[in-house]
């Protein structure tokens, strides 16, 4: 092949290549406009409504043993919803919907102190409250011995944030939850079409705390339909096993008894060969 030739080939397949990645991102604003934009839309109603309610009510939700890692934390209440669709502040065109955020506080008032020793455990703990977002100081202090000392002050406010946001270029919905229980962080990807208003339902039952049950959902559609197939399955094994049983006792009747559990032993085993 000459070097015109080779030249031209490169070409086509560049101009290919850019083919291609149009037709993707036609399909991409085609699903975030048809199917993912409208769930966006009835989600920020949703917690919208949620948040104005929540807030003329004025419902403390107590929580106790927020944390094993701070028991000093003491009962926090949560309280301080607010909502925005840009990550800081305010919303944003409701046409081009990629975020929405629930944010809320769990309280109290006053703080409490601690001391650690050891430079490596001193960095963790910065490291780690400043992770979370939680108010806090903390200075050196000269202690016993050439280990470094540090005096920690903790704001009891810990900042909760429920996302909603748009993954583009998965056509998904991702769900995050940071420190809503324990300094947890949960996050989960949902179809456009598994989003309704009974797993929003889930989610403010869960961030009011009045169940867990949505955390616990980490099975796709697709494991319950296997596991379901394998409940099944268990259950014509075991309705097979009980007519063997059956049989052999009415069999048994016409004979002497030679151990009754020996039959049900032999009922079963010859199931488990299948």
């Amino acid at each position: 092949m000459g070097v015109l030739e080779q030249l031209r080939d490169q070409v086509n397949r560049k101009q290919d290549d850019a083919l291609d990645q149009q037709n993707i991102e036609q399909e991409l604003a085609a699903r975030y406009k048809g199917a993912i934009l409208p769930k966006m839309q009835n989600i920020f109603v949703f917690m919208k409504e949620m948040v104005e309610h929540l807030t003329y009510l004025e419902q403390a939700v107590f929580i106790d043993d927020y944390s094993s890692r701070y028991p000093q934390l003491g009962r926090l209440i949560q309280t301080g919803y607010r909502i925005n669709t840009d990550g800081i502040m305010g919303y944003a065109d409701p046409d081009k919907l990629m975020q929405v955020n629930v944010n809320f506080f769990c309280q109290n008032e006053g703080t409490f102190n601690y001391h650690l020793q050891g430079r490596s455990l001193i960095e963790q703990e910065v490291a780690f409250l400043s992770a979370h977002k939680v108010p806090f100081e903390w200075k050196y202090f000269q202690g016993v011995g050439m280990a470094q000392n540090a005096s920690f002050t903790v704001t009891r406010k810990i900042p909760v944030r429920f996302k909603f946001e748009v993954d583009y270029a998965a056509s998904n919905i991702k769900i995050l939850i940071n420190n809503h229980e324990n300094f947890g962080v949960y996050k989960k990807s949902f179809a456009p079409e598994e989003v309704d208003n009974d797993l929003l339902d889930e989610v403010a039952r869960f961030m009011l705390r009045i169940d867990s049950d949505f955390i616990r959902l980490e099975i796709t559609s697709e494991h319950k339909k296997i596991i379901r197939s394998k409940l099944e399955e268990t259950q014509r094994e075991y309705e097979e096993w009980l007519n063997l049983v059956r049989r052999d006792e009415l069999f048994a009747q016409q004979k002497p008894d030679n151990g009754k559990a020996g039959k049900l032993f032999k009922a079963f085993s010859r199931i488990k060969k299948k």
